[in-house]
């Protein structure tokens, strides 16, 4: 037996502390990555989600031949009455009698770093296909520095969109 058959082979003691605090090291530096991306993640749900919403609230009049209205809240039970407020969340209901007279078609609730303003508190949708009340919904989420908000548009036909610039959210 010549050589060393009996060593045995692995990591040291000072080996595996450095492979640790490289690690500890690689974890701190990604760690905001991961945050950006979280938001960034949550934004694009929300985005699409409001996208569905519209497109339903307009099939739904179409098809139904009633005006149907989406409006943002605040609590999720009732409508925004002014448009400067921050919306947590949007409701789609029959016009025919309000939120209150009607059973609500859709609700959503936005994730908690997500907030939505539009240039409108309420988009109503009528049964006769191009017409609909035209508004721009900027959804934010933290700092927009961070992560840009997006702003979805509706136009008066009726088709909502994802507007190529950013939405306008307070820094």
């Amino acid at each position: 037996m010549g050589r060393r058959a009996g060593r045995e082979r692995g990591f040291s003691v000072l080996e595996l502390m450095v492979a640790v605090a490289l690690a500890a090291v690689l974890v701190t530096l990604a760690a905001p990555s991961f945050a950006r991306m979280k938001r960034a993640a949550s934004l694009s749900a929300a985005t699409n989600q409001l996208l569905w919403a519209l497109n339903f609230a307009r099939s739904a009049a179409i098809l139904n031949s009633v005006p149907v209205t989406l409006c943002l809240s605040a609590d999720g039970a009732s409508c925004l009455e002014s448009a400067a407020a921050a919306g947590i969340g949007w409701l789609v209901f029959y016009q025919s009698g309000g939120v209150g007279a009607a059973p609500l078609l859709h609700t959503f609730r936005l994730p908690s770093e997500v907030t939505v303003h539009g240039t409108r508190a309420a988009v109503t949708f009528w049964p006769v296909a191009r017409a609909g009340t035209t508004s721009t919904f900027d959804l934010c989420v933290g700092d927009s520095r961070v992560v840009p908000g997006r702003a979805v548009v509706v136009s008066q036909t009726g088709r909502a969109r994802v507007a190529t610039e950013e939405a306008a959210c307070a820094p």
